[in-house]
């Protein structure tokens, strides 16, 4: 009979948890992934890296060999499930953020934006409207743009995968 082979799985954490969770997973030898973005801290011109999902990590495992490990971790609430069994989400996706991902764990878009660059918004609400850049924040992966929405200029902060050259 052949090996199984490991997928990935997305777990729930405890709020707040995904560290906590991440290393309890490590400690038991199994391979998971958290990925991180930045966003300020308060009012200050500070940093920090939080989860892209709050709340969820992604485990590569056999199912049937680390459901207990798993479930059972510190930090751990449980698979994500649709029904009572858990579903596996593809590589793909995985492999992606993974790609995204800088060597430090997070996660940082590679575009550049200039003040005053005129865009076209691709995604979202506001598809297709023409804004100018107001304020790049591609640390953290939002952009700010100064919209001519109903005859009056609105700021508006929108993710940067939004935006397209005009």
């Amino acid at each position: 009979m052949p090996t199984p082979q490991p997928e990935w799985f997305v777990v729930r954490t405890k709020s707040r948890k995904e560290e906590q969770a991440l290393r309890s997973l490590d400690r038991r030898g199994i391979t998971a992934f958290c990925p991180r973005i930045l966003e300020p801290v308060g009012w200050t011109n500070d940093w920090a890296a939080v989860p892209l999902f709050p709340g969820y990590i992604f485990v590569d495992v056999v199912l049937h060999t680390a459901y207990q490990a798993v479930s059972w971790s510190p930090g751990v609430k449980g698979f994500v499930s649709f029904g009572e069994i858990p579903s596996p989400i593809g590589r793909k996706i995985v492999d992606f953020l993974r790609d995204q991902t800088a060597p430090d764990g997070i996660i940082r878009p590679d575009r550049a934006f200039r003040a005053g660059e005129r865009v076209r918004i691709k995604r979202g609400p506001f598809a297709g409207l023409i804004a100018i850049i107001e304020k790049p924040c591609p640390e953290r992966g939002r952009i700010r743009v100064l919209m001519d929405f109903l005859r009056q200029g609105t700021s508006v902060e929108i993710p940067l995968a939004a935006v397209g050259r005009f």
